[in-house]
């Protein structure tokens, strides 16, 4: 089989933009900041690898990338008018319109520009995943989402489902997390967005993480990779949704050398994980990918304490 160059990848030549686990070890964590709205979505080079991914999967997968239940309409269309409007406004470097279409420049695609279309057509204008959280009774329900690049989850088992529900297969979720999630829903206002991020390792470079399967598109191992979500939290104002966008970023774990400590309290987060936290992230089956990063890791940090 041969084995697949991480180089010709635009998302993973992206330069290191975030890394969550020297803020927030803990992988179990809410870690909510506020977010300028300017900053709601992150344009870049890579927006047009990310746009033929989605078509990509959507050509593979199906259904199992979109759905949407049909009261959802009208949160879809609201999130379309508010997402055309940012890139137009607050990103004009990378977008502008053409009568009917939208161009993305930095990504090299034109795609329609209806702001009265389904979630999946919105989807296609940017990077990130949507996912659309509508209030029912006393919960939040996943009533619509474009999921191209899911960690290690399948929207056709999560969608319909409870805020609670989804999270249900989190070890300790419902004990540390879930009250404070709940919360937070209850009381997000509009024009207050926020952004988390997850942390998480991978042993290839497929953007789309479902259990069990492997994307035909990866071949071969190239090695560890370190795969960040971005995740912005907003309320539509007219239909009171919440929305989710996820952006993954994946970088060779390599490029964490060049900043300093950066692989060294990675690999101390990994082994402070609580056995449940450790097995649910999988990090178990990649211990032998991980011991040549160890011994690099310590190479480093003596080489440091020399100088």
């Amino acid at each position: 089989m041969a084995t697949e160059n991480p180089l010709t990848h635009p998302h993973l030549r992206l330069p290191l933009r975030y890394l969550p686990h020297m803020r927030h070890p803990d992988v179990l964590t809410m870690g909510l900041a506020p977010l300028s709205g300017a900053r709601w979505i992150e344009p870049d080079v890579a927006s047009g690898e990310y746009h033929l991914h989605k078509l990509r999967q959507r050509e593979r997968l199906g259904d199992n990338v979109y759905q949407a239940l049909p009261d959802s309409m009208a949160a879809q269309r609201e999130l379309a008018g508010l997402l055309a409007a940012h890139l137009l406004n607050d990103h004009s470097e990378h977008y502008r319109q053409y009568h009917d279409q939208l161009e993305c420049i930095s990504g090299n695609f034109i795609v329609p520009l209806d702001t009265s279309a389904n979630l999946w057509r919105s989807s296609l204008w940017i990077a990130d995943d949507l996912v659309i959280m509508e209030p029912q009774d006393d919960n939040y329900v996943l009533t619509a989402a474009s999921l191209c690049s899911p960690s290690h989850w399948r929207l056709e088992e999560k969608f319909g489902q409870t805020l609670t529900a989804i999270h249900q297969a989190i070890p300790g979720f419902s004990r540390e997390l879930e009250p404070k999630v709940t919360r937070f829903f209850a009381h997000l206002r509009v024009g207050s967005p926020v952004t988390r991020f997850n942390w998480s390792l991978q042993p290839d470079t497929a953007l789309c993480q479902r259990p069990g399967e492997q994307d035909p598109a990866v071949t071969g191992e190239p090695g560890l990779c370190y795969r960040v979500e971005r995740q912005s939290l907003r309320r539509l104002p007219v239909t009171g949704a919440i929305v989710f966008t996820i952006r993954v970023y994946l970088h060779p774990l390599g490029d964490l050398l060049a900043v300093p400590g950066a692989l060294t309290q990675l690999l101390a987060a990994i082994d402070n994980c609580p056995r449940a936290i450790y097995e649910y992230k999988g990090f178990d089956g990649m211990e032998r990918l991980l011991q040549p990063w160890r011994e690099r890791a310590g190479r480093v940090d003596s080489e440091a304490f020399q100088q």
